[in-house]
C-alpha cells in the first residue's frame, strides 16, 4: 500500500455569490452611480454606451467583463435593446487588489451560457443548489482567468504615454502618424486601440484639451485671442474664434464676458438656478454620485469643486472654502447668510435665498434680479411653461385618471416620496393624480397598504446601498410585491433621487423630459 499526502502550498482563497441580477429591457438603461460595497462583477451581452467606475468613463464591449471593487461607484448608461449581468460577491485572496477593470475573453458565448446559467439558478432553496450556484460561478470567474487575453502590459503603457504626451502637447500640430508611430502600430489599428481604451478618437480628445485649455485661459488670464490660440497650437485668430464657437456655441469673447463674475453656489439647487440664466457658476458643490448630472457635465467647466458628499455632509467646511475664495457674488440659503455673511469681505455679495418662502420661478428672478439677467430668467420661465402645457397635453392623454404613487426603499421599508418637486410640478402643475394623499412628511407605507390603494402606477426611488439592495431582491420574488396591479402590468419605474429631489429651474426642466420618455415613449402599453 503506497499513501500519497501532499501540502497544498498556495494563498488561500475565499469567494462567495450574494447575489445574481439580470437587467433586460427593449430600449434606453441607465443605473443611477451607486456606492459598491463588495466585488461587483458587470457583463453587457446587448446594448451600446457606456460605464463609469468611479470617475473613468469605459465603452461597453460584449466580449469584456468589468470588475467595480469595494468603495468604488459605478454607473450604467446604454441604449438600444439592453442586456446586463451583475454579480456581486466577496472575496478574500492576495491576489484580488490585482485584478484588472476589463477582461477581454473572445468566448462570449461561454460567458453568456455561464451567466444564465446563475441567473436560472438564482436564490436555490436546497443546500445542493446553493453549492451548484458557488461552484458555477466559481467556474465564470477559473474561464475567466483562464481564457482572458491579457492586456499587451507594453501596448497598454505606450497607449497611455500618448495620452500624456497628448496632454501636455496639445499645442504642437500632433499627426495621427507620429502618434501612431510612437505606440509601434499602424494609424487604423492606433486608433481603435486608443478610441476602445479611453472612449474617445484621438482627434476628439486632443480637441477637449485644447478647449479645456483655452476656457481656462479666457477664465483665468488678460490674454489676447491670437495669444490664446497660439498657446493651444491654433495660430490663426480667425479660426480659432470658428472653432471655439463651433464646440461651445459661443465666441471667445462672449465666453469671456460670461464668466467675468466669479459667482459661488452652496446648495447644489442654485446651480440648476445659475445654468437656467446661462451661468456657469465658478464654485460649486459637485460630486459623481451625489450630483452625477452637473459632475458629468460641468466637472469641466466649474473651475473650483466644493463637496457633495451625501449632498451636504460637508456643508460646513465649503463654506469655509467660499470665505478664502472670496468670489464676487455667493448664492446661498439664509442660513449660510448667517453663518458666514459677517466673516465676508465687502468684495463679495451674498444673496440669501429664501428656500421655503419662494417656489423655484421666484428664486430664479431674484437672483436674475442681483445679476442682471432678469431679461433672461423671463424668457427661461417663458419656455418652461410652453414645454409644462405640451408635457401635460400628453401625458393627459395617456394618464388621465390614473393614479400614481411615489416610494422610495430603504433597508427592509417603503416610505410615501413627498420631495417639492413631486408636490408642485407632477401633482400640482401636471395635475396628475395622487393614489393617496400626500404625506407632509415622509413616512413608512406596507406593501398591504400599497395594494390597498392599488396605484395604477408606481414611481419607485432604490437607496443604493447593499443592505437595501439586497431586501430589495427579495422583496420583488415575494407573493405581495407581484400581485400590486402596478407590478402585474409592468407599470412600475425606476427613478433616481437625481433630479426628483432637487428644487431648481433645471431640475423641473430635467423632469419633464424624464417624465415624456418613460411614461410615453418607453410605455406601448400606454399608447395603444
Amino acid at each position: 500500500m503506497v499513501q500519497q499526502i501532499k501540502q497544498v502550498e498556495a494563498d488561500p482563497v475565499s469567494m462567495r455569490i450574494l447575489k445574481v441580477e439580470s437587467i433586460t429591457k427593449p430600449n434606453d438603461y441607465e443605473h443611477a452611480p451607486a456606492l459598491n460595497n463588495n466585488y461587483l462583477l458587470i457583463y453587457i451581452p446587448k446594448g451600446t454606451g457606456y460605464i463609469y467606475i468611479n470617475k473613468e468613463r469605459i465603452l461597453v464591449d460584449k466580449k469584456e467583463l468589468y470588475l467595480c471593487k469595494p468603495q468604488e461607484t459605478y454607473s450604467i448608461h446604454l441604449k438600444s435593446e439592453v442586456e446586463v449581468f451583475l454579480f456581486t460577491f466577496i472575496m478574500e485572496s492576495n491576489y484580488a487588489e490585482s485584478f484588472n477593470r476589463k477582461w477581454h475573453i473572445d468566448n462570449f458565448e461561454k460567458i453568456e451560457s455561464y451567466c444564465h446559467q446563475l441567473i436560472e439558478m438564482d436564490h436555490p432553496m436546497e443546500f445542493a443548489e446553493a453549492l451548484k450556484l458557488q461552484i458555477t460561478f466559481q467556474e465564470l470567474i477559473y474561464f475567466m482567468l483562464s481564457y482572458r487575453i491579457a492586456p499587451d502590459q507594453a501596448l497598454e503603457g505606450k497607449l497611455l504615454k500618448v495620452k500624456k504626451y497628448m496632454e501636455t502637447h496639445f499645442n504642437k500640430q500632433l499627426q495621427i502618424e507620429h502618434l501612431a508611430r510612437m505606440v509601434q502600430v499602424s494609424e487604423h489599428y492606433f486608433v481603435q486601440l486608443f478610441t476602445g481604451k479611453f472612449g474617445y478618437s484621438p482627434i476628439k480628445y486632443l480637441h477637449l484639451q485644447r478647449l479645456k485649455k483655452a476656457k481656462k485661459l479666457l477664465i483665468h488670464s488678460e490674454l489676447k485671442l491670437r495669444e490664446i490660440g497660439q498657446q493651444i497650437g491654433i495660430n490663426d485668430e480667425y479660426y480659432f474664434s470658428r472653432w471655439f464657437k463651433k464646440k461651445t456655441g459661443l465666441s471667445p469673447s462672449e465666453y469671456r464676458k460670461k464668466r467675468q463674475k466669479k459667482i459661488a453656489v452652496t446648495h447644489r439647487n442654485y446651480i440648476g438656478q445659475l445654468l437656467a440664466l446661462d451661468i456657469v457658476p465658478y464654485a460649486a458643490p459637485l460630486h459623481p454620485k451625489w450630483a452625477p448630472y452637473y459632475y458629468h457635465k460641468y466637472h469641466e467647466e466649474i473651475p473650483l469643486h466644493l463637496s457633495a458628499y451625501k449632498i451636504d455632509a460637508r456643508h460646513q467646511s465649503n463654506l469655509e472654502k467660499l470665505i478664502e475664495l472670496r468670489p464676487e457674488f455667493i448664492i446661498a440659503s439664509q442660513q449660510d447668510k448667517l453663518d458666514i455673511g459677517e466673516r465676508l469681505t465687502e468684495s463679495t455679495k451674498i444673496v440669501s435665498i429664501q428656500d421655503e418662502q419662494k417656489n423655484w420661478q421666484e428664486q430664479l428672478m431674484m437672483i436674475a434680479k442681483y445679476l442682471n439677467k432678469t431679461a433672461k430668467a423671463d424668457e427661461w420661465i417663458k419656455q418652461f411653461d410652453i414645454k409644462l402645457n405640451k408635457t401635460k397635453s400628453i401625458l393627459l392623454q395617456t394618464c388621465e385618471n390614473k393614479s400614481f404613487l411615489f416610494i422610495n426603499k430603504y433597508k427592509q421599508n417603503f416610505y410615501l416620496s413627498c420631495s417639492r418637486s413631486m408636490k408642485e410640478l407632477f401633482f400640482g402643475e401636471l395635475g396628475l393624480k395622487p393614489a393617496i394623499e400626500i404625506p407632509e412628511n415622509e413616512r413608512a407605507i406596507t406593501l398591504e397598504e400599497i395594494s390597498a390603494v392599488e396605484p395604477d402606477f408606481i414611481m419607485l426611488m432604490v437607496c443604493q446601498e447593499q443592505e437595501t439592495l439586497d431586501d430589495w431582491q427579495s422583496v420583488q420574488k415575494s407573493a405581495a410585491w407581484k400581485k400590486l396591479k402596478a407590478v402585474k402590468e409592468d407599470n412600475v419605474h425606476l427613478l433616481a433621487t437625481d433630479p426628483w429631489f432637487e428644487y431648481s429651474a433645471i431640475a423641473h426642466d430635467r423632469i419633464l423630459d424624464q417624465l415624456v420618455s418613460i411614461l410615453v415613449e418607453h410605455c406601448p402599453n400606454l399608447q395603444q
